[in-house]
């Protein structure tokens, strides 16, 4: 075609990837793939939340505004491997880049951008501008106060975990030998401090692996912030798997 100074990057992506700061970008494709198949993916909404992202956002994002992000950093997975891919209002948009710069400085080291953003989104799942793409969580309480039913927790896991804040209030070291896939690790030493972070847009429900922690961890949250109603903890031991699975066995 007559172009006369033509190079090829031979080494490519990898080679691109491990070049510090840098990271790469994924299509609302790829994203909606990921999310069919449930795979183990953090997705990170960098808007700001009242404005944009409770207007509506994709299903399981969590909502750390990149103006926020040191503050809320916690909302980050544990695991500095786990795959993070932040998004924003589109191509025009800085935010999810900004975002995703801070994670890598971090230390975590599988960030991805989602540059077309939420606007994309909106075309390739049908979601219509202005409403939530995620259901509301049917919660059905259980037998203790501030538990959950386990059928209405395994229900909610399986059809629609975006639609709670799931928060495994158990150390770091144990979270990071199985943990929940949607689960954000804020071990109960350090839940205090963040309790006024808590989402009050959908409910926030608690675990450990017997019970005792996360329960501790409902009546921290109701001695300061009685005006949360929607909260709830799993009354239940938890037997965790390094591959996301589980298995439920309720306490007598």
């Amino acid at each position: 075609m007559g172009y006369t100074n033509v190079k090829v990057f031979e080494d490519g992506m990898p080679a691109w990837l491990k070049i510090p700061g840098n990271y790469a970008c994924v299509t609302g494709d790829w994203v909606k793939k990921k999310l069919d198949k449930k795979a183990p993916i953090t997705l990170i909404d960098s808007r700001p939340k009242r404005a944009k992202y409770d207007k509506g956002h994709i299903p399981t994002a969590i909502s750390l505004p990149d103006s926020k992000f040191n503050k809320l950093s916690n909302k980050l997975p544990q695991d500095k491997k786990a795959l993070i891919v932040f998004y924003c209002g589109g191509y025009k948009c800085k935010l999810s880049h900004k975002s995703a710069k801070k994670a890598l400085k971090l230390g975590y080291t599988n960030v991805k951008v989602f540059s077309a953003g939420y606007p994309k989104w909106k075309k390739v799942s049908g979601a219509k501008a202005g409403k939530p793409a995620a259901k509301a969580a049917n919660v059905k309480g259980g037998k203790e106060e501030g538990s959950i039913a386990i059928a209405s927790f395994e229900k909610i896991l399986k059809d629609n975990p975006q639609s709670i804040m799931l928060i495994d209030v158990r150390d770091a070291d144990e979270y990071a030998t199985g943990h929940f896939k949607t689960a954000v690790n804020i071990p109960t030493d350090d839940l205090e401090k963040k309790i006024a972070t808590l989402p009050s847009d959908k409910p926030v429900v608690f675990v450990c692996s017997t019970g005792a922690r996360s329960g501790e961890a409902f009546y921290m949250v109701q001695d300061s912030r009685p005006e949360m109603k929607n909260v709830f903890y799993v009354e239940a031991e938890i037997t965790f798997k390094k591959d996301g699975s589980y298995k439920i066995k309720p306490n007598e």
